[in-house]
């Protein structure tokens, strides 16, 4: 299989530092930081091979692998350089433009957004460093004080103070959010740990807020594990039980042998939790684990069910690699995560476009986008829904479809639709997909990203990129869906006034095929309010920027 392009394209990127841009202590710490990461990308980099290194997500490419030029140190000498602290928009007019990967939290009049932020990590990595430690950050977010209405950037997420031992703490993206009440608020992240020894760990760190957003903490590790483990695509589900804060979190594991064999890849689906907001974490859960260098599992999700004790984890499996033969699975605990039932089969997956990327050229492997339970009171209460993007319902024949989305040939390129199944038993038994983008079956056109949430009306909702009004299938537009029924039938509105391209390889620390790998939505937690909060990665300006928006759960067509 080709090698995707790396998505931090950092000896270009460091070549644009300058000696006088910061005190020369904090360059040569830089440099030793950088040296620390091209070795573990490189060791790992060698252990997983190229088939797994794809089936990571951007953020935790961006920690493992974008760092692996052996000239990245001599980058920092370079005197090609302006000075990024001149008062103007973009530190560098080539890097640190890119936002995406939105994740929405909703508690009362507060909203939180977290995204990628290619911006942070240029920042972070420019001396003088906003982190006290000089930890980079691919982390950004946004609040809201009036449930959504308008937004105020909070400018970088650090890792900082740190705890003793650790000399780095490198947050690399993928943000979940949550929340518990209008003042507390978590931010989950990948990260990397680097010792005052010199070694190093990945994890998932939270992050907390006791003001409603306006500021956080420093990063907690909520699991972490040496070399030869990567972890990589984490989701989290907060709630609140009783007067404690309780915090699901799964994850990815990419390793190379035991439990697999000698220097054997694997890839394994796990959970930790803590039920003390997040001052200490549980031993991680094995959900699911393949061992080999193209079998793989990958994006879980996790959400709690409206009976106390209930959690459910759903992820994506690879048998065969980026290769037909995709399915979603699913296991529900009724003991708070403790044990887990048998996995259950949601629905097999049909890939969109090629299989890894869509028309355009903008990976979309990552198929599952959303799980959600209805919490309300209403009488589709502790229904469990599952959303992603499939392309069974229509293709073409294409030569240069490849892997292909179907088995064998002729190869195909499949338009995607947003599917959503529903358990109304607990997860035992789920319904045949139902199609929630209304446009036309006949139509060759991709509808991809859906993520969904549940309103306390017992309302579902489903954000999702559109191309329904470009025929030639360029161009998206933002879409929100509602059911009022369970999901059984959909209202679609457009959310986007204006059509935009996509927009990627114009970053030089993201990856040339990188537009994001999911979108964000939220319901009030608190069930105060009904509606959603959507937020999407808008090419409109030009370059990927985050917006919002409020849907109503009455809107119509």
């Amino acid at each position: 299989m080709r090698r995707l392009p790396l998505p931090l394209q950092l000896p270009a990127v460091l070549a644009l530092l300058a000696p006088g841009m910061g005190r020369a202590d904090d360059i040569d710490i830089q440099k030793a930081h950088i040296q620390a990461l091209i070795d573990q990308a490189k060791a790992m980099q060698d252990d997983l091979g190229g088939d797994l290194v794809n089936a990571m997500s951007l953020g935790g490419i961006s920690l493992m692998f974008g760092m692996g030029s052996p000239d990245l140190k001599d980058a920092l000498d370079s005197k090609r350089a302006s000075n990024p602290n001149e008062t103007e928009d973009f530190i560098s007019r080539l890097a640190g433009n890119t936002q995406s990967e939105e994740s929405v939290a909703w508690c009362g009049d507060n909203v939180v957004l977290g995204f990628n932020d290619s911006g942070s990590f240029v920042r972070t990595l420019f001396p003088p460093s906003p982190s006290t430690s000089l930890s980079f950050s691919f982390n950004g977010w946004s609040r809201s004080t009036n449930s959504g209405r308008t937004y105020s950037d909070k400018g970088i997420l650090v890792s900082d103070p740190l705890p003793a031992g650790i000399r780095f703490r490198d947050l690399g993206g993928d943000p979940v959010v949550g929340c518990t009440s209008s003042s507390i608020f978590y931010y989950a992240s990948l990260a990397k740990d680097t010792t005052t020894s010199g070694a190093t760990l990945s994890g998932i760190s939270v992050s907390k807020s006791t003001d409603g957003g306006n500021s956080f903490g420093g990063a907690r590790m909520a699991v972490s594990k040496p070399a030869p483990h990567t972890l990589d695509k984490d989701w989290m589900w907060v709630t609140r039980v009783g007067s404690a804060d309780y915090l699901y979190i799964t994850y990815t594991d990419f390793f190379s042998g035991p439990p697999c064999a000698v220097r054997q890849p694997g890839t394994s689906i796990e959970f930790v939790k803590s039920i003390d907001g997040g001052n200490t974490w549980s031993a991680p859960v094995v959900i699911d684990q393949v061992c080999g260098s193209s079998a793989f599992v990958q994006g879980s999700h996790v959400a709690a069910g409206k009976v106390a004790g209930q959690v459910y984890v759903a992820w994506e499996s690879y048998p065969n690699g980026m290769g037909p033969g995709r399915s979603i699975k699913i296991r529900k605990s009724t003991d708070n995560g403790a044990t887990f039932s048998p996995a259950a089969i949601v629905s097999s997956v049909t890939a969109v476009g090629n299989g890894g990327s869509v028309q355009g050229l903008f990976r979309t492997f990552l198929d599952l986008q959303g799980l959600a339970v209805d919490l309300s009171s209403k009488s589709t209460a502790g229904n469990v829904y599952i959303t992603w993007h499939d392309g069974r319902n229509l293709n073409q024949d294409d030569p240069l479809s490849s892997p292909g989305c179907t088995p064998g040939l002729p190869r195909k390129y499949c338009f995607g639709d947003a599917l959503l199944s529903r358990s109304t038993d607990g997860g035992l038994t789920w319904s045949a997909p139902i199609r929630i983008n209304n446009d036309s079956l006949t139509l060759k056109v991709d509808q991809i990203f859906p993520n969904l949430a549940v309103d306390k009306d017992g309302t579902v909702g489903v954000v999702f990129y559109d191309r329904r009004n470009d025929d030639r299938n360029f161009l998206i537009d933002t879409y929100a869906a509602t059911s009022r029924d369970g999901g059984l039938s959909w209202e679609n509105q457009r959310v986007t006034s204006k059509s935009f391209a996509a927009i990627h390889d114009e970053d030089q620390v993201v990856n040339t095929v990188y537009m994001g790998d999911y979108l964000g939505i939220a319901s009030d937690a608190l069930q105060s309010r009904s509606g959603f909060v959507v937020a999407w990665g808008d090419n409109t300006k030009g370059d990927p920027n985050v917006q919002a928006a409020v849907i109503s759960s009455e809107n119509q067509n």
